[in-house]
């Protein structure tokens, strides 16, 4: 079975005005909304953090930059993913660098991807979507969860 992006988000996974004071805790708030959903188990934001130092996740998007952090699916119950426009912006390490690039990320996509080999192909979809300034722009301004819903139903159709 191929995943849409659409079909794993759900309201309760996009987060607007995310009180995140640094990209560990962006990433453990996004992780709480998905443990609460019991789309992952206690463990996952570790295990994102931990993969995030080795393999930094930032991307300088325009006219925001965004991270799309995630990691090996040992506590992931089933896929997902976890949206979260930040109040202000926090610092992640630049996807590919030696990690002496940081970014001032605006928008964080968590992914909570069950089978592994299913993860390239939902950061693909991802990295389509991103491109849009439309997308990262509108989530970063969206006052109130739908809001944040409606621009990504926008560009998914």
């Amino acid at each position: 079975m191929q995943y849409q992006f659409g079909d794993l988000l759900k309201a309760e996974h996009v987060l607007v005005n995310v009180p995140a004071v640094n990209a560990r805790d962006a990433i453990s708030l996004l992780s709480t909304a998905l443990e609460r959903t019991g789309t992952v188990s206690p463990g996952f934001a570790e295990d994102v953090w931990n993969r995030e130092q080795t393999f930094p996740t930032g991307l300088p998007t325009q006219p925001l930059a965004v991270a799309i952090p995630h990691a090996d699916p040992d506590h992931v119950n089933h896929s997902g993913i976890c949206i979260g426009a930040l109040k202000s912006p926090v610092h992640f390490v630049q996807m590919g660098t030696d990690g002496s690039t940081v970014l001032e990320v605006h928008v964080v996509f968590l992914l909570a991807i069950k089978e592994k080999e299913k993860q390239v192909e939902m950061i693909q979809q991802l990295m389509r979507l991103i491109q849009s300034p439309r997308l990262v722009d509108g989530l970063s301004n969206s006052g109130s969860t739908s809001e944040a819903v409606a621009v990504i139903t926008t560009m998914l159709t």
